[in-house]
């Protein structure tokens, strides 16, 4: 099966398990030390192997499944994202506009889409992005170990965001603007 046609097939493959035990989006969770929805920091995500395009939940959608792309920067909530904060570098990827985590199903090559944030370890990213951070940085997921990924490096509007092997090319890196 084609990379596309693997990720078109993403959107139908939503578990009902997760929703029926997903947390509201900025519950904040108890004891364990994990995420709260009142620390964090709130940037754009540029893919370095473009120019100008942001991460963005495709449609400005809040339903879950939601696939995420880039695209042309419209000053849509749908293109910013909360960092989360779980320790060492770990965040949650909170989409602004639907209170949706990032999340990832751990196959190479499969989109990422939104889905109610949960504190469980395919919607946990790891990177070197913070506030002040100058460059562009990978986001690595803690589920897979797979990096965040413009599909097939192209500089087009519209690529889907997959994960996929390390490359170490721009296509994996992101800038917080």
């Amino acid at each position: 099966m084609s990379r596309t046609a693997h990720n078109r097939g993403l959107r139908c493959r939503i578990g009902g398990g997760l929703a029926a035990t997903a947390l509201a989006a900025g519950l904040a969770l108890g004891a364990s030390g994990t995420a709260s929805a009142d620390s964090g920091f709130t940037v754009h995500l540029s893919p370095n192997n473009t120019l100008g395009l942001l991460l963005d939940v495709n449609g400005a959608s809040q339903s879950p499944g939601a696939g995420v792309i880039d695209w042309y920067a419209n000053g849509g909530a749908n293109q910013q994202w909360r960092f989360v904060p779980f320790g060492n570098n770990v965040y949650e990827l909170v989409n602004v506009n639907s209170g949706m985590c990032l999340t990832t199903d751990g196959v190479a090559g499969d989109g990422v889409y939104q889905l109610q944030c949960a504190g469980g370890a395919q919607q946990l990213w790891s990177t070197g992005i913070t506030p002040s951070a100058v460059g562009a940085y990978p986001i690595r997921s803690t589920y897979s170990g797979l990096y965040l990924d413009v599909s097939g490096n192209t500089a087009w509007p519209g690529a889907t965001i997959d994960t996929w092997y390390w490359n170490g090319q721009g296509n994996q890196y992101f800038e917080a603007l």
